[in-house]
C-alpha cells in the first residue's frame, strides 16, 4: 500500500520546466515555445561579409572625420595637413598644409571645401590649389553643407551663410539667434537647421527666407529630412517626426539615451541608435515600434543601411550587423583597430549596398567593400569540404565610386 501511494505521488509531481537562457548581445529574446518566423527568415539577406579593398598608413593620425567625392577621400590629420586618398587603391593623391580645420571637408563642383575657424576655403580636388577664400563673422560651429552648387556655413553666433560654391560669392545670410552644432540638411528647395536652443528652422534654399520654425524640448543632435517629413534626434532622449510643410509634430518616441549618429530609412521603417545602447526600428508613418535590439558596444554613428542589413559602428574594432526585417544578428565586420573617428559610409551606386572607410587610432586608413557572402550549405557525405583559395577570397568586383555624406 505504501509503495502504491509513493508511485501515485511521483506521477502527480509536475516535470521541471526548462529555464529561459540569456540571449547574447545582438539577439532578440523570443517568447517560450514561440516557433521561428520562417516567413521573415526567408526574406533575410546573407550575413555581412566585408573585406579590405586597401589599407594605408597616413602621415599622422586623423584629426577629424574625412570628406569624400566620387574618387577620393580627404582626411585632416594631426600634423595640420589635409591628405587626399584615392578610393580605388588608397594611394596619396596630394597633401596640403591646413590649420584650424573645423569638421569634415565638404565636396562638390570639383572642389573640396574646408572650414577654418573664421574662413571657408575652396581647394581644387585634383591639384589642391586654392580657388577662393571667404571670411565670416564669428567662428564656424558646424560641418559645411554642399547641395547642388550651394554651400552653407553656420556660425557660433547663429548666422546661416549661403555661398555660390563655385566662386565663393555670398548669396544670402540669415540670422537665426542661436549657435548651430549639427550639420544642416537639405531636401527639395529647403534647408533645415538645428539650433542649440532646441529650435528647428526650415529655410528657403534660394533666399534664406524662414518658412517655419518648430521647437523640441532638448538640444537637437541629428536631422534627416524626407520629402514629407523630417526626423530629429534630441538630447531629451526623444526621436521626433515633424511635418516637412509645417514643422508640426507628427509623433515622437522615447528612448533611454541621447540620439546619436544619423537615421536610416527604407520604404516602411526608420532606424536609429541612442546612447542607451539600443538600435530601434519604428514605423515611418505612425512611429509604432517594429523592433529594438541591444548593441554590443556604445554607438558612435550610423546606423548604415546596406541592402537589407544595418551596420552600427561604435567604440570597438568590430562593426556588428543586424537584419533590417527584425533586428536579429547578421555577422560583423572587423576593423584594423578601434576607430579614431566614426567610420564613414559611402553609399553604393545602386543605392542598396555600400562601402565603409575606417581610420584607426594609429593612422591606419582602410576601405571595406562587400565580400563574397557566406552561403548556408550541407556537406555531401564522402566529399571533402570545399573552400575558396585565398587569392579568390580577396577578389572583389570593380566599384563605381559613389558620393558620400559628410558628418562628424
Amino acid at each position: 500500500m505504501i509503495a502504491l501511494l509513493l508511485l501515485s505521488a511521483a506521477a502527480a509531481t509536475p516535470a521541471p520546466q526548462p529555464q529561459p537562457q540569456p540571449q547574447p548581445p545582438g539577439q532578440r529574446s523570443e517568447a517560450p515555445g514561440r516557433p521561428p518566423d520562417k516567413k521573415n527568415d526567408a526574406k533575410k539577406a546573407p550575413p555581412l561579409s566585408m573585406v579590405a579593398s586597401w589599407t594605408v598608413t597616413l602621415p599622422s593620425p586623423a584629426a577629424g572625420s574625412p570628406g569624400f567625392d566620387t574618387t577620393q577621400a580627404y582626411v585632416p590629420t594631426r600634423s595640420s595637413e589635409l591628405v587626399a586618398l584615392s578610393l580605388k587603391d588608397g594611394t596619396v593623391a596630394w597633401t596640403v598644409p591646413l590649420t584650424d580645420v573645423v569638421g569634415p571637408p565638404a565636396t562638390g563642383d570639383g572642389l573640396v571645401f574646408v572650414a577654418h575657424t573664421r574662413q571657408v576655403e575652396a581647394l581644387d580636388a585634383r591639384t589642391a590649389a586654392s580657388r577662393w577664400r571667404a571670411t565670416v563673422e564669428g567662428p564656424i560651429s558646424a560641418p559645411l553643407l554642399w547641395q547642388n552648387g550651394w554651400l552653407l556655413a553656420a556660425t557660433e553666433q547663429g548666422d546661416a551663410i549661403m555661398f555660390r560654391a563655385a566662386a565663393g560669392e555670398v548669396l544670402w545670410k540669415q540670422a537665426l539667434g542661436s549657435a548651430v552644432r549639427v550639420q544642416p540638411a537639405a531636401a527639395d528647395d529647403r534647408v533645415y537647421v538645428l539650433l542649440e536652443d532646441g529650435r528647428v528652422a526650415a529655410l528657403a534654399l534660394g533666399t534664406g527666407k524662414k518658412i517655419w520654425e518648430a521647437t523640441v524640448p532638448g538640444r537637437g543632435t541629428m536631422i534627416y529630412p524626407l520629402d514629407d517629413r523630417i526626423f530629429v534626434g534630441s538630447a531629451d532622449k526623444f526621436f521626433y517626426c515633424l511635418a516637412a510643410d509645417t514643422g508640426k509634430r507628427k509623433w515622437r518616441w522615447r528612448t533611454g539615451g541621447t540620439i546619436v549618429g544619423t537615421a536610416a530609412v527604407d520604404d516602411d521603417l526608420v532606424y536609429f541608435v541612442s546612447l542607451d545602447g539600443v538600435l530601434r526600428a519604428l514605423d515611418r508613418s505612425n512611429g509604432h515600434q517594429a523592433w529594438k535590439v541591444p548593441l554590443p558596444h556604445r554607438p558612435t554613428g550610423g546606423p548604415f543601411l546596406s541592402g537589407r542589413l544595418l551596420l552600427v559602428p561604435g567604440m570597438s574594432a568590430e562593426v556588428p550587423a543586424f537584419h533590417a526585417i527584425d533586428g536579429s544578428a547578421a555577422g560583423s565586420a572587423k576593423l584594423p583597430g578601434e576607430p579614431a573617428v566614426p567610420p564613414a559610409w559611402l553609399q553604393g551606386p545602386d543605392g542598396k549596398v555600400g562601402r565603409m572607410m575606417v581610420v584607426a587610432g594609429e593612422g591606419q586608413a582602410q576601405l571595406l567593400v562587400p565580400g563574397l557572402p557566406t552561403l548556408p550549405g550541407k556537406p555531401i557525405p564522402g566529399l571533402p569540404k570545399f573552400s575558396l583559395p585565398p587569392e579568390i577570397k580577396g577578389d572583389v568586383p570593380e566599384w563605381v565610386d559613389p558620393g558620400a555624406p559628410t558628418e562628424f
